[in-house]
C-alpha cells in the first residue's frame, strides 16, 4: 500500500493539468408557412428533455430575419421539439440529445406550419423587436419582444428565455448553474427574489460567463467561471419595494401568513421577510438562503429577517467584482412535536428471542436570534480582503415521553403484539408471562446555545501567473444544558419495579480555528498547479454533574440531590489537523479525460477524560490517504463510458476508544471499546451509454463494487432475567456488495415515452449475535452472516401534449434478507402504481395523483397492506396576474402514514411517525409592484 501511495503521489506531482471543456448539441432548421412557402420571422421553438422520471429540462429558441433558428442543449436524452406561432397550427418533432461533451449540429431542414383559418383576423402585423441579439460573447434577450401576460413576474420571463432551464427550484444555463446578477451586481437575494418582482422592471438580460476573479487578473482560464445572467433595469424602476402577501386556510384550524418586501437599488439594496403560521413550516430567508421545511410531525412558527446591502468600487478595480458589505438580522421561534413509533429486535444464537415495542412523543420550543455581517473589498488592484462574521443565541425547551415493553418468543413463532397491548396486560394473561420489561419515562430539558463564528481570507494576485491566498476562520461556541429524568421500570422476570429520578447538568465550551494556504500557478498556458493545505486546532471542555436517586425522600421538587460519581464525566480534548490536498485534470487526447486526486491528514488528538470510576489521559496521532482517480472516454457520438476509483479511511471517535460505561439508561447500557480499529473502504464504478438515434432509443449500464475493512458494528450482551441491554462498538469482518443498473428510455412517437430504471443489489454484511447471560469481558461473539438481495424499480410510460400530461408509474423496492440463522429471515416488499395528470387550461391549472401503496413482510403488522394514496390541486389566477387563488387536497382518504425501516446483521427496526396529511388548504396571494418614476 505503501508503495501504491508514493507512485500515485509521483503522478499527482507529474499531473497537475487541467483543461476546460464547454461543448452542446445543437439543432437548427428554417420555419416556413406551408401554404405560401412565406418565412416565419419569430416562430418560438421549445425543446424538453426528460433525463429521468420526474426530471424535465426546457429550453426555447426562436426564428430570425431569415426564418431560421438554432437551439443548443447541454443535457442528454430523448429530446421534443414544438414548433408555433399565433395564427399557426402546431408542429412537433422527436430527435435525441447527446449533451455537453458532444460538439454536433442536426438539421431538421424546412419546416411547415399551417395556417389556422382566423390568422389574418386574430394577428396584427407590427414591426417586431429581436428577441435574442449578440454583443461580443453576450447574448442580449430584449423583454419586449417575448409574449407575457399583464403583470407577469421576473420568473415568468426568465423561463422563456432560449436555454435557460429551472431544475430542482435553481435555474441553469447549459447545465451549469445561473448567478443572478442586476446591473452588473450580485442580485441581493439571488433566485428567490425573481418570483416577486414584475418583469417589466426588465429593459434587457444580458447572458454570459463571468470568468474567476484569478482568470480576469491572468487572463488564462483557469475553468473557474460562473454562468450570469445580468438584469438590466429600466430607469425609475430602481430604489423601489417590491414584493407579495399571501394569507392561508387549512383545515382543522391551521393558518398561514407570509409577507416578502424587496427594495431594488445599485448601491443599498433591502430585504424583509415576516410569517406565522401553525400548519408545521419553518420558513427562513436571509440574503444568501432559503430553508422551507417540516418543523416536526406538527409544529408552528414565527419568523422575520431584515437584510441590507452597499456595494461600491475601489479605484482602479471597475473591471473586477465590486466591494459589498451585508447585514443580516433574524429572529425565529417554533414549537414541534410528534409521537413516534418503533419496533426493534436484536439476534441472538439459537435461543429464545426478544422483540421490543416502544413509543416517543417529543416537544420542543426553540427561540434564535441571529446577526450576520458579511464584506468583499479590493484594497488595491491586486489584493482583496473578506470578512464574514455570524452570531446567534438559541434558547430550547424540550420533553419527551417514552413508553416501551419486550417480550420474548420462541424461534419461528413470532406473533405481533402492540405496545397498548403490552402495557395493559396484567397476571394471567398469557401475553403478561412473556414479557421481559416495561417502563415509563419522563424527561425535560432547557438548553442554551451561544455561537460566534469569524472567516476571513486575503488573496493576493501575482501578475497574469496566478495567485496566492490566505484563508481561515475562528469558531467560538458555549453550550449549557439542564435535564431532569424520571423514569419508571419494571422488570417482570424478576418480579420487581423501581422508579428513578435523574438530574444532570452538562456544559460545554468549545474554540476551533482553522488556516489554510492555496498557491495556484500557470506554467504556460495549459498546466495549472493548485495546492492547498489547511491546518486546524480545536479545543473542547465538556462536564458533566449527575446525580441519581431511587428514594424519593432524597428528591426536593423533582431533583434528585444524590450524586451519581458513575456517570459523572468531564472532557477536555485538543485537536491538531493538517490537510494536504493535490488535485489535478489531464486531457491527453480529446476523448479521454482523466482526474486524479490526492489527499493526505494528519490528525493528532489530547484528551483528559474521566467518566465514572475511569480517570485517563490519552494521546493518539493518525494519518490516512484518500487517493482517487476518474476517467471517462467518448468512444463515438453514441457510445461513452466512464471508470472511477476512490479509497477511504475512517479513524473511530478517540473518545469511542476508551472504556467507559454509561449506566444513564438502566435497561440500555452502552460502554466504549479501547480495541477499535480504523476502518477502509474503496468503491469501483463503471458506467456505459449507448444510443440508437432512429428508434429513440437510449441504454445506460452500470456496475459498481463496494468492499469494506473492518467495519465498525455494535455487540450487543443481554441479560434475560432482567432484559437488560450492554452494547459497545466492535470492529467485524468486512463485507462487500455489487449493484447493476439497466436505464432504458425510449421515445414512441411524438407524444408518448417509455422510461424504466432498475436495479439488481448483491450485498453481504457481517454482524455479531447478541451474547447472552455471559458476563466474561473476552467472551467471543459468534459472527451473523447478512446476504441481502435487492430490486428497485422506477417505471413511466407517459403522454405529453401542450394542455395535458398524463404518466402512469410504478415504483418496486424489493429486498430479501438472508441469515445464517433462518428464523430471521425476511423479504420485505413495497410496492407504488397510480396515475399523474396534469391539465393547464388558462388562468386554471389542474393537477390529480391518485396511487396503491402496497407493503408485506414487515414485522409491525400496520405497515403491511394496501393503502391508497391520494392528492389534487386547483389554482386559477386573476387581476393581471397579481392575484392567485389555489386550492390543495391532500391524502383525499385519509391513509397515508410515514414509515420506516432499518436492517442490518445484527439488528432489525421498525418505525411510523405522524405528521399532518388529509387536509385542505385554501390560499391566496397578491403581489404589490411599483410603478416607474415619469420622466
Amino acid at each position: 500500500m505503501g508503495n501504491f501511495i508514493k507512485k500515485l503521489f509521483v503522478v499527482l506531482l507529474l499531473a497537475l493539468v487541467q483543461t476546460a471543456v464547454c461543448n452542446a448539441d445543437s439543432f437548427k432548421g428554417k420555419i416556413v408557412n406551408a401554404e405560401t412557402g412565406e418565412i416565419l420571422v419569430g416562430a418560438t421553438i421549445r425543446s424538453e428533455i426528460n433525463p429521468q422520471p420526474g426530471w424535465s429540462i426546457q429550453n426555447s429558441s426562436e426564428t430570425d430575419s431569415t426564418g431560421c433558428f438554432i437551439l443548443d442543449t447541454s443535457s442528454e436524452g430523448r429530446i421534443m421539439f414544438t414548433f408555433s406561432m399565433i395564427g399557426y397550427k402546431n408542429s412537433r418533432k422527436v430527435d435525441y440529445a447527446y449533451g455537453p461533451e458532444v460538439k454536433d449540429t442536426t438539421d431538421f431542414g424546412v419546416i411547415k406550419l399551417q395556417p389556422t383559418a382566423l390568422m389574418l383576423k386574430e394577428v396584427e402585423v407590427t414591426a417586431k423587436v429581436p428577441r435574442i441579439t449578440m454583443s461580443g460573447d453576450t447574448i442580449v434577450f430584449n423583454p419586449e419582444a417575448f409574449k407575457l401576460k399583464e403583470g407577469a413576474r421576473l420568473d415568468e420571463l426568465i423561463k422563456k428565455l432560449p436555454g435557460v432551464e429551472r431544475r430542482d427550484g435553481k435555474l441553469y444555463w447549459n447545465n451549469k448553474p445561473i448567478r443572478m446578477m442586476m446591473n452588473g451586481k450580485d442580485l441581493f437575494g439571488g433566485d428567490q427574489i425573481i418570483g416577486q418582482l414584475p418583469a417589466e422592471v426588465a429593459n434587457k438580460l444580458k447572458l454570459y460567463d463571468r470568468k474567476s476573479e484569478l482568470a480576469r487578473h491572468t487572463g488564462n482560464d483557469d475553468g473557474d467561471e460562473d454562468q450570469v445572467l445580468d438584469i438590466q433595469v429600466k430607469p425609475g424602476f430602481l430604489d423601489k419595494w417590491y414584493g407579495d402577501v399571501k394569507a392561508q386556510y387549512q383545515t382543522k384550524k391551521r393558518y398561514m401568513f407570509e409577507g416578502n418586501a424587496r427594495k431594488l437599488s445599485d448601491h443599498d439594496p433591502q430585504m424583509l421577510y415576516l410569517q406565522a403560521n401553525n400548519a408545521n413550516r419553518y420558513i427562513d430567508k436571509t440574503m444568501s438562503s432559503t430553508m422551507n421545511s417540516n418543523i416536526d410531525g406538527d409544529g408552528k412558527s414565527q419568523y422575520g429577517s431584515y437584510n441590507y446591502q452597499h456595494n461600491w468600487h475601489t479605484k482602479g478595480t471597475s473591471q473586477y467584482s465590486n466591494n459589498r458589505f451585508d447585514i443580516s438580522a433574524n429572529l425565529g421561534h417554533y414549537d414541534g412535536w410528534n409521537t413516534i413509533g418503533k419496533s426493534t429486535e436484536t439476534f441472538f444464537p439459537n435461543k429464545e428471542h426478544t422483540f421490543a415495542v416502544s413509543e416517543n412523543y417529543h416537544y420542543k420550543h426553540n427561540f434564535k436570534p441571529q446577526m450576520e455581517a458579511r464584506l468583499f473589498a479590493y484594497t488595491d488592484s491586486v489584493n482583496t480582503i473578506s470578512v464574514t462574521a455570524k452570531a446567534s443565541y438559541e434558547k430550547s425547551r424540550k420533553t419527551n415521553e417514552d413508553k416501551g415493553a419486550s417480550y420474548g418468543y420462541e424461534p419461528n413463532k413470532f406473533e405481533y403484539h402492540s405496545l397498548n397491548a403490552a402495557l395493559a396486560a396484567k397476571p394471567g394473561d398469557a401475553l403478561y408471562e412473556r414479557l421481559i420489561t416495561r417502563n415509563r419515562n419522563y424527561q425535560s430539558s432547557e438548553q442554551q446555545n451561544r455561537n460566534l463564528y469569524v472567516e476571513y481570507a486575503w488573496e493576493h494576485f501575482i501578475g497574469k501567473s496566478g495567485s496566492f491566498s490566505l484563508k481561515g476562520y475562528t469558531q467560538i461556541s458555549g453550550n449549557d444544558e439542564d435535564t431532569h429524568n424520571n423514569r419508571d421500570l419494571e422488570y417482570l422476570r424478576e418480579k420487581r419495579s423501581e422508579t428513578v429520578w435523574q438530574f444532570y447538568s452538562r456544559d460545554n465550551k468549545e474554540l476551533t480555528t482553522k488556516l489554510g494556504a492555496t498557491f495556484e500557478h500557470w506554467l504556460g498556458k495549459k498546466v495549472y498547479v493548485n495546492i492547498t493545505d489547511n491546518v486546524k486546532y480545536s479545543r473542547t471542555n465538556t462536564t458533566r454533574d449527575f446525580f441519581t436517586d431511587n428514594n424519593k425522600q432524597n428528591v426536593v421538587d423533582g431533583t434528585p440531590t444524590t450524586l451519581d460519581p458513575n456517570n459523572t464525566m468531564s472532557n477536555l480534548m485538543h485537536t491538531w489537523t493538517n490537510q494536504l490536498t493535490l488535485k489535478s485534470t489531464i486531457t491527453p487526447v480529446k476523448a479521454l479525460m482523466i482526474m486524479p486526486k490526492f489527499s493526505w491528514n494528519v490528525n493528532h488528538e489530547k484528551s483528559d477524560y474521566r467518566y465514572g470510576q475511569l480517570d485517563t489521559t490519552a494521546v493518539r496521532t493518525s494519518q490516512t490517504y484518500e487517493p482517487s482517480i476518474f476517467l471517462k472516454w467518448k468512444m463515438s457520438r453514441v457510445r461513452n463510458m466512464d471508470l472511477s476509483f476512490a479509497y477511504n479511511t475512517t479513524v473511530p471517535e478517540l473518545v469511542s476508544t476508551f472504556g467507559y460505561r454509561n449506566t444513564v439508561d438502566p435497561l440500555y447500557i452502552y460502554t466504549g471499546n479501547p480495541m477499535l480499529r480504523n476502518s477502509h473502504s474503496h468503491t469501483t464504478t463503471y458506467n456505459y451509454h449507448r444510443m440508437w438515434l432512429r428508434k429513440q432509443i437510449v441504454l445506460g449500464l452500470s456496475a459498481s463494487y463496494n468492499k469494506d475493512i473492518n467495519p465498525i458494528a455494535t455487540l450487543y450482551s443481554y441479560d434475560s432475567s432482567t432484559g437488560v441491554y450492554e452494547s459497545k462498538p466492535m470492529n467485524v469482518k468486512g463485507g462487500d456488495m455489487w449493484t447493476f443498473g439497466l436505464n432504458y428510455d425510449q421515445g414512441i412517437g411524438v407524444y408518448f415515452r417509455l422510461m424504466n430504471k432498475f436495479a439488481l443489489e448483491t450485498a453481504k454484511s457481517y454482524g455479531f449475535l447478541t451474547i447472552v447471560d455471559n458476563n466474561d469481558p473476552n467472551a467471543v461473539p459468534e459472527l451473523n452472516l447478512q446476504k441481502r438481495l435487492g430490486i428497485n424499480e422506477n417505471f413511466e410510460f407517459s403522454y405529453e401534449a401542450e394542455k395535458v400530461q398524463l404518466t402512469l408509474f410504478n415504483r418496486l423496492e424489493w429486498n430479501r434478507y438472508r441469515y445464517d440463522n433462518a428464523s430471521y429471515n425476511t423479504s420485505p416488499l413495497y410496492n407504488s402504481v397510480g396515475i399523474d395528470a396534469t391539465l393547464h387550461l388558462s388562468p386554471f391549472e389542474l393537477y390529480i395523483r391518485l396511487a396503491d401503496d402496497f407493503r408485506s413482510g414487515y414485522a409491525t403488522s400496520a405497515m403491511n397492506g394496501h393503502k391508497l394514496m391520494s392528492m389534487a390541486y386547483v389554482s386559477y389566477s386573476f387581476c393581471n396576474n397579481k392575484c392567485l387563488l389555489s386550492l390543495h387536497v391532500d391524502d383525499i382518504f385519509n391513509k397515508d402514514i410515514m414509515y420506516d425501516s432499518d436492517y442490518s446483521a445484527y439488528q432489525r427496526s421498525e418505525s411510523s411517525a405522524n405528521y399532518i396529511h388529509h387536509y385542505a388548504n385554501l390560499s391566496f396571494t397578491y403581489r404589490f409592484d411599483a410603478k416607474a418614476k415619469k420622466k
